[in-house]
């Protein structure tokens, strides 16, 4: 399934670019760093650690707020989000705390050279922003994940259910899983046996 996704990934290309373009003329995506969304840093990555965190929305990232809190003074905290609104409220509220970058979108050459410019150490996905491509390559490279306050509403539930041994691949790429809720923990499972 994962190769047919990979395959998908590399014909839709083109329009991916186009509708990444349509979203600038928009204001919906950053037209000075877009090319963070192809894995191309905007800054240099500085020594040190990194922890990468991967918050997708504004509600994501201020579930992060007591990780950042926390680990920020003794390790590089590198977040990603993928939302213009969630970029800007991570800036103007911990701009001092972390690092910055857009995610890079779900392509395998361009999640090789994001993860090859930033080397994390560890990498915390806040939720349920899953990246079949990203999360497989970081297994490759070993690169401890963990998921935490994950969740699955009932209609991605039953989405899931359908091709519930393409959510078992990519949960198994994790090290740790922490659900939101018993309700979520029992989902998870029900997705993940066999």
């Amino acid at each position: 399934m994962l190769f047919f996704y990979q395959l998908l990934g590399l014909i839709l290309i083109p329009i991916i670019k186009i509708n990444l373009h349509i979203r600038i003329l928009k204001g919906k995506e950053d037209k000075i760093r877009y090319l963070e969304r192809f894995g191309v840093s905007s800054i240099k990555r500085p020594l040190g650690k990194i922890i990468w965190i991967h918050a997708a929305s504004i509600g994501e990232f201020k579930s992060s707020s007591i990780l950042i809190n926390k680990l920020h003074s003794n390790f590089n905290i590198l977040v990603t989000t993928t939302t213009l609104s969630a970029a800007n409220y991570a800036i103007e509220n911990y701009g001092n705390k972390i690092i910055h970058q857009y995610a890079p979108l779900d392509i395998t050459k361009w999640v090789n050279r994001f993860l090859e410019t930033w080397k994390p150490q560890l990498t915390i996905w806040i939720e349920s922003d899953l990246w079949p491509i990203t999360l497989h390559l970081l297994k490759k490279k070993s690169i401890k994940s963990i998921l935490i306050n994950s969740r699955i509403s009932p209609q991605s539930y039953q989405k899931w259910k359908f091709i519930k041994f393409f959510y078992k691949n990519i949960v198994s790429t994790f090290d740790e899983i922490f659900a939101q809720s018993p309700l979520d923990k029992q989902r998870i499972e029900l997705l993940t046996s066999r």
